[in-house]
């Protein structure tokens, strides 16, 4: 599974590009920078790739934020520092 994500500047949304192998099912988190959990959703992929927008993040406080990829089982599959301007 290939992960990567953008913008690393964020305002609006940010979008999420993953290449899955197979059909699978991970959760997407956003924590600010205390580790309060301010986005978290589950995802359903489809073989091949993925695009999946974080939407609604307009509203949270300018600072800095980790979003991490997790497996069903919360294996961290991927981690990312974002800045929210």
């Amino acid at each position: 599974m290939e992960i990567s994500s953008y913008p690393e500047k964020f305002f609006n949304d940010i979008t999420v590009e993953i290449r899955a192998e197979a059909e699978d099912h991970c959760i997407i988190v956003l924590t600010n920078h205390s580790g309060r959990i301010r986005r978290m959703m589950g995802v359903n992929l489809n073989q091949g790739k993925n695009n999946i927008h974080v939407e609604n993040v307009d509203t949270l406080e300018s600072g800095l934020y980790q979003l991490s990829v997790k497996s069903t089982d919360s294996t961290l599959l991927y981690t990312s520092i974002l800045t929210k301007s």
